[in-house]
């Protein structure tokens, strides 16, 4: 479906927009997120019948503090860095247009760094400072350690999912808006 566009650019978002974000920054990365989160959760903890609260990272076994907040910094900062490249993809492609800066886009957001990379980082960052303390606590609080491998697995999957779905559209709203276009 292709929208009335100036400059290439959407006044809002649009079918196209809102598709796009369905299957790309909602349907696939829940699948993608929850598939390499449990794969990598299991890989880590291969051999371990438990997995403690906390250990010292890449020194002893993997523990559900570190790979938490692990999780809060990478995952947003991966998805930062491959949502980007597939919406300039589609955009370039003219699959997509861009988005002009709305009141659905915060003001702060514009004024996030240029670079892809740099970007992602800043998205990493946010999410490991905003979320990385309330979750140590809850952790610590819950008494979430000593856990099976199984457990620990199916925590991993379900971190990796929801916080995809969390971040994942916002970031591929930044990026159809790449405020330096």
């Amino acid at each position: 479906m292709t929208m009335s566009v100036t400059s290439g650019r959407s006044e809002t978002l649009g079918p196209a927009h809102r598709r796009w974000l369905l299957v790309n920054a909602i349907l696939i990365p829940l699948v993608v997120n929850a598939v390499s989160s449990g794969f990598i959760a299991w890989l880590t903890s291969l051999g371990e019948k438990t997995v403690p609260l906390m250990s010292i990272p890449l020194v002893q076994k993997p523990s559900t503090m570190t790979d938490t907040l692990g999780t809060f910094f990478i995952l947003p900062f991966l998805t930062g860095i491959l949502v980007s490249l597939a919406v300039r993809r589609d955009q370039r492609a003219g699959r997509l247009s861009g988005l002009e800066p709305s009141p659905t886009l915060p003001r702060v957001l514009s004024r996030l760094p240029g670079s892809r990379a740099r970007r992602a980082s800043v998205f990493g960052l946010l999410c490991l400072g905003l979320l990385g303390p309330f979750a140590a606590l809850s952790l610590v609080l819950a008494g979430f350690g000593g856990i099976t491998q199984s457990s620990f697995v199916l925590y991993k999957v379900v971190l990796g999912a929801g916080l995809g779905l969390v971040v994942t559209p916002v970031i591929a709203l930044v990026a159809m808006a790449d405020f330096r276009r």
